[in-house]
């Protein structure tokens, strides 16, 4: 695994897609903690075995949605993209898609990394770490990196980190010269993915970027992916 400490990403990100034959990035965006509504109430107030159960149903669903995004797509020119961490949505959409064949990315904050949060070379092909620009490092420190390295993202969940990047991203995608940059949220996994529709962007901005109906599972995820990108062209 190849850590970027570096302030110069672009060009370490770029070898790192030209040693690898990748076309595209994918992204998965969630929280380290995030669960379905249903199940995160269990989680609050069930019993210990109950929570449990809770828990282990819920990294199904998660890899559930992750699986049936990413079996229809080649994994030879297709990059996974997630936070990189040990917990949640990072974890197990990087494990899965490492299982799966594709090469995977995750993007940290300097504080994960120290601390021993972040996935390690049995999960990541390429781990970015990002410093702080001012003060300490912080959580979300690495959003601004993240959201220049994926070319469409899938949300599942998510609470305010998961919002700031899709914050980035709408902002990034006002810009009529730039490739549009795909957010595809699950509908019906809570959080930012259920109030992705509803957020005050610029009304063309969401028209061009977002799903123009709700996308309750993977399998439809992947279909709006091959519809809109053009995927095929990526088989060898």
């Amino acid at each position: 695994m190849h850590i970027a400490l570096q302030e110069d990403y672009h060009a370490q990100f770029e070898h790192f897609k030209h040693e690898h034959g990748i076309l595209f990035v994918l992204a998965f965006s969630g929280g380290a903690d995030d669960s379905h509504p249903v199940l995160r109430y269990i989680q609050d107030n069930g019993t210990e075995d109950c929570k449990t159960l809770a828990s282990q149903a819920n990294d199904v669903l998660i890899q559930q949605i992750v699986s049936d995004v990413l079996n229809p797509l080649p994994r030879s020119h297709i990059a996974i993209l997630t936070g990189g961490t040990k917990w949640g949505v990072p974890r197990i959409a990087a494990q899965t898609a490492k299982e799966l064949g594709f090469k995977t990315i995750g993007v940290a904050p300097l504080r994960a990394h120290e601390k021993g949060y972040t996935l390690d070379e049995s999960v990541l092909d390429l781990l970015v770490v990002v410093p702080p620009i001012i003060g300490e490092s912080r959580w979300g420190d690495e959003a601004s990196v993240y959201i220049k390295m994926l070319d469409a993202v899938i949300v599942i969940g998510g609470r305010s980190g998961t919002l700031v990047e899709v914050a980035h991203l709408l902002k990034r995608n006002e810009d009529k010269k730039a490739p549009t940059k795909y957010i595809v949220p699950i509908s019906g996994t809570g959080g930012t993915a259920d109030v992705i529709p509803h957020f005050p962007g610029k009304p063309e901005t969401m028209h061009k970027c977002l799903p123009s109906h709700l996308i309750t599972n993977g399998e439809e995820a992947a279909r709006f992916l091959k519809e809109e990108l053009f995927f095929d062209d990526l088989y060898d």
